[in-house]
């Protein structure tokens, strides 16, 4: 379960950033009533099911174009099926990383195979991520990527 990664506080605001939106949605949302926390949704092309309420979603139009999200507004963001298919996916994670607060995580989920592990790790390592991690058996035919923006590291956003 992609829950056991978080870390929730009270009023935790998380984004999930995917071209498909699936049940994880709704498993994140459960997860995080107890929190008072919310979910932000940026939503690249792709096949989506219909959303409960959420707090924002972003309706992005292209591969190109980046995430939406507040700078330093987001305790997490979960990154799914969406870098392989950016254009640019080291200014799209150089974007996600000004979104995030200090000493927090990205994650990333994606298909088996359809990124090398060790590419992204040099992606994230480039846009100053630190504590890269790769988890091959938590979601059945994904890898999963996790690594945390530190307090005035690299960009020092």
């Amino acid at each position: 379960m992609i829950t056991s990664l978080l870390h929730p506080t009270p009023y935790t605001k998380i984004m999930v950033v995917t071209s498909h939106l699936d049940a994880m949605a709704e498993e994140l949302g459960d997860f995080l009533v107890p929190y008072e926390g919310l979910i932000d949704f940026s939503l690249f092309p792709g096949d989506h099911q219909s959303l409960s309420a959420f707090h924002k979603i972003f309706t992005i139009k292209d591969y190109k174009s980046p995430a939406g999200g507040v700078p330093r507004d987001y305790a997490a963001v979960i990154v799914q099926d969406v870098l392989h298919l950016h254009e640019s996916p080291q200014k799209f994670l150089q974007l996600i990383y000004r979104t995030l607060l200090n000493a927090s995580e990205i994650i990333i989920i994606q298909k088996s195979g359809s990124m090398g592990i060790s590419e992204v790790e040099a992606l994230l390592d480039q846009v100053e991520f630190r504590a890269i991690n790769t988890i091959t058996d938590l979601i059945d035919g994904h890898e999963v990527i996790v690594a945390k923006k530190m307090h005035m590291w690299g960009n020092g956003l």
